[in-house]
């Protein structure tokens, strides 16, 4: 199944492959810009940086990444990755994934 590209203010995302209780998506953030500071009530994610480089906050954590850097974000934990450079993301999701499972606590886009 082929899934279409979701444009976002910040860059957009394609999911590659979706399961009931895995997704693997791609995702693609603008230098500059950033995602919502946001949790998930159902889905525990990693991150891989495939190309670019993003700032990430996870927790109280924040870290910047390269190509090959692995982030891991659990249940519920507050979130945000931001892109320092044009940036590929693989993103694999568990649990139970849906779009709608979003909590966002800030965000650049009036979306909060």
């Amino acid at each position: 199944m082929k899934y279409e590209k979701v444009n976002r203010p910040w860059g957009w995302y394609r999911i590659l492959e979706k399961k009931e209780k895995l997704w693997i998506k791609i995702i693609f953030v603008n230098k500059g810009a950033r995602l919502s500071l946001q949790s998930h009530e159902n889905r525990s994610e990693i991150w891989a940086v495939l190309k670019g480089k993003i700032d990430t906050v996870v927790g109280n954590k924040n870290q910047t990444f390269g190509i090959g850097g692995i982030i891991k974000i659990g249940k519920q934990e507050k979130h945000r990755l931001a892109g320092l450079k044009n940036s590929y993301i693989l993103e694999v999701a568990f649990g139970r994934p849906r779009e709608r499972d979003i909590v966002r606590y800030e965000d650049d886009y009036g979306r909060a």
